[in-house]
């Protein structure tokens, strides 16, 4: 079984600039991706929006999701607030992933009982999206909301940078304490450091310390089929050849998981 699987945009970005949506589109199309994404991070992103539909089609590209961060400590009628507000009436064919990057619990209600009523008249699902150093940060503070709401129009999108990152050895009962709301995920190569803000690097699938083998093979057996991300934020250097090693080694990966899906079973004996 093959997942559907793309380059998260934000591995688009280096310190020298960013591919455009045409060029990032067209090079995930050539290297077999099925899919791309919009984070909606500044005001060039957010100016993609109306072209965003025009420009995957022609790629033959779906769009996973569309993803941004909202400070829920803020009014709704905030400028930036209302805005997220306005994407989830106006997109509501894509699903839209939610960073809670400042709030508290009022606030989080708050927001949330305003956007699952935009998301209502728009058919949008939405995807609460764990964040290192953000308020929403680890995926228990995510299931409280999750099973505080209880609705199919709210789930939870999985990012392996962020979890491993906090959880560790954690991490596969994080993910399975996130089955029941699991609606996407994103994963990438990464390594333990000492001393540093992140914990953990994000590199290539297939390098680092990170067992993507398990995670995948955990995906599958949770059921798991909605497409799947490629993190690369900060990797930098040529998009095209990471996210093409990153396809291939998840293809490897996908391979040996249909021969021998009992290898990925991991026992609860870690390093």
């Amino acid at each position: 079984m093959s997942l559907t699987v793309y380059g998260m945009d934000v591995g688009f970005y280096s310190h020298l600039g960013s591919y455009s949506l045409e060029a990032r589109c067209e090079m995930l199309a050539e290297l077999g991706c099925g899919a791309t994404n919009l984070t909606l991070w500044s005001e060039r992103a957010w100016s993609d929006l109306d072209r965003l539909d025009a420009v995957a089609s022609t790629t033959g590209l779906e769009v996973a999701a569309l993803y941004t961060t909202v400070d829920v400590t803020a009014p709704l009628d905030a400028p930036e607030v209302a805005r997220v507000l306005g994407l989830i009436e106006a997109y509501g064919q894509h699903p839209i992933e939610l960073a809670f990057s400042a709030g508290d619990d009022a606030g989080a209600r708050r927001f949330l009982d305003a956007a699952l009523d935009a998301a209502g008249r728009s058919g949008a699902q939405l995807r609460l999206y764990p964040h290192f150093a953000f308020w929403l940060e680890r995926v228990d503070d995510a299931l409280a909301l999750l099973r505080a709401y209880d609705t199919d129009r709210l789930g939870l999108t999985f990012p392996a940078f962020h979890v491993y990152a906090l959880e560790g050895a954690g991490f596969l009962g994080a993910l399975d304490s996130a089955a029941p709301y699991l609606r996407g995920a994103n994963t990438n190569g990464s390594r333990r450091l000492a001393g540093q803000y992140f914990p953990v690097t994000i590199e290539p699938v297939g390098e680092g310390d990170f067992d993507n083998f398990a995670f995948l093979g955990r995906l599958r057996d949770l059921g798991y089929d909605a497409p799947l991300g490629i993190q690369a934020y900060g990797v930098g250097g040529d998009a095209y050849e990471h996210v093409r090693r990153s396809v291939a080694a998840v293809r490897d990966i996908e391979r040996r998981l249909d021969a021998h899906a009992d290898w990925a079973r991991l026992v609860p004996d870690p390093l």
